[in-house]
């Protein structure tokens, strides 16, 4: 009897004092920082997307021939422009491996992957405010184990400014690929997500710069496009 008094206080005084974790303040993942995202793919119109403020015009094959992308090993070339009321946004994307990046500077964890590794680019032009900065996106296939503990995939970058990509599947199963999302993080702070798919979703945090929403949503599309 003594026994069971004792083990029921412990028990008592445990459930006491464990509390669940809170979730972080910054979370970006809130009704309040979602987007609404509409695909337009009908019979006789080229396929659009629309997500929050902005719009995605129809993909074209190949790249623009007024910009200058040097790689030799290109496949899946196509080209778009992301607009909203003020801005268009061109867009090129591409696959190529890693050996195309060779004698330029990438994350250390990127470096480390085998020449021949797939990765898919994005050259983003300069937005109105800032011309002449062009931002690219590098990213690389997560796997699986990957998604479990949201793990570097990528990196959105500009010559000045660097934001990490991490890939995830919190909204899905562990251990597999269902509902991929991609987490844009700046200075380690999660400030947007994309979910590409059959049910695209997208967040964009309150707090980025109506500038740094821009290129986002520009890197976005090519994603949602992809």
């Amino acid at each position: 009897m003594r026994i069971s008094l004792l083990l029921g206080c412990l028990l008592l005084c445990y459930c006491s004092t464990v509390k669940k974790t809170a979730a972080p303040a910054n979370d970006l993942y809130t009704s309040a920082q979602e987007w609404t995202v509409t695909t337009n793919d009908g019979w006789f119109s080229a396929k659009t997307i629309r997500y929050g403020a902005y719009t995605t015009a129809d993909r074209k094959n190949g790249i623009t021939p007024a910009v200058n992308i040097a790689f030799k090993n290109v496949s899946n070339a196509f080209n778009f422009v992301v607009k909203d009321k003020a801005e268009q946004i061109l867009v090129q994307t591409l696959n190529t491996p890693l050996i195309s990046f060779s004698g330029r500077k990438l994350p250390d964890w990127l470096e480390k992957q085998a020449p021949n590794t797939p990765l898919f680019y994005s050259l983003i032009n300069g937005i109105q405010s800032q011309p002449l900065v062009r931002w690219e996106l590098v990213l690389k296939s997560p796997h699986y184990l990957e998604l479990n503990a949201n793990k570097p995939a990528g990196v959105l970058r500009s010559p000045a400014e660097d934001i990490r990509i991490t890939a995830h599947n919190r909204f899905g199963v562990m251990n597999s690929y269902e509902k991929l999302c991609y987490e844009f993080q700046y200075r380690g702070v999660p400030v947007a997500a994309v979910m590409p798919g059959e049910q695209p979703r997208v967040w964009v945090s309150k707090t980025v710069t109506a500038d740094k929403e821009k290129i986002l949503a520009a890197a976005i599309g090519a994603l949602l496009l992809r």
